[in-house]
C-alpha cells in the first residue's frame, strides 16, 4: 500500500505506516489501523496508477493528485534527448538479442539428426524466423515467433 501524508501543510511521499509509528513513537496504534484512524494522522491511501512505457519519454514520479477525494499516482513525463533514445534503444536490441539467443538454444535439439525431418522443418523455419528478429524497425514493439 501506498501512502501521502499532508502534516502542518507540508506533503510528505512517498509515506509509510512504519514511518508513522516513528513519527508518532507517544501513540499507541491498534493491530489494525483503518482508513479513518489514518486520516486523523493526516495519512492517505495513495491509488497506484501503471507507470507509462514510452522509451522517448523521461518518467518519473510525482506528487500524487487529489481528485475527488482520492489521491493518485501521479507520473511526469518530459521528452528525452536523442542520445537517451539512441541509448535506450541500443539496450532494448541487446535484450532482445539475449532473449533470441536463450530461445535458440532451448530448441537445437529441434535439428538433431534423429528428429523426423517433418518436425525438424517446422522448427527450422521457427528458429530462421528468430535469427530474422533483428529485421524488425522497432525493439519495442515485436512480433515474436510462435513455437511449433
Amino acid at each position: 500500500m501506498m501512502y501521502i501524508r499532508i502534516k502542518d501543510n507540508e506533503v510528505i511521499y512517498p509515506y509509510s505506516i512504519q514511518q508513522l509509528k516513528v513519527d508518532e513513537r507517544n501513540i499507541s496504534f491498534p493491530q489494525n489501523l483503518t482508513n479513518s484512524i489514518l486520516e486523523s494522522f493526516g495519512v492517505y491511501n495513495v491509488v497506484v496508477s501503471p507507470k507509462p512505457n514510452d522509451y522517448t519519454k523521461n518518467i518519473t514520479e510525482g506528487t500524487p493528485i487529489y481528485d475527488n477525494g482520492v489521491y493518485t499516482q501521479n507520473w511526469v513525463q518530459t521528452d528525452a534527448s536523442q542520445s537517451e533514445i539512441d541509448n535506450r534503444i541500443e539496450n532494448k536490441w541487446i535484450e532482445i538479442r539475449d532473449q533470441r539467443t536463450q530461445l535458440l538454444q532451448e530448441s537445437d535439439w529441434t535439428q538433431l539428426g534423429d528428429i523426423p525431418q517433418s518436425v525438424r522443418d517446422s522448427w527450422t523455419t521457427y528458429r530462421q524466423q528468430l535469427r530474422d528478429i533483428t529485421n524488425q524497425s522497432n525493439p519495442f514493439s515485436i512480433v515474436w515467433p510462435t513455437k511449433p
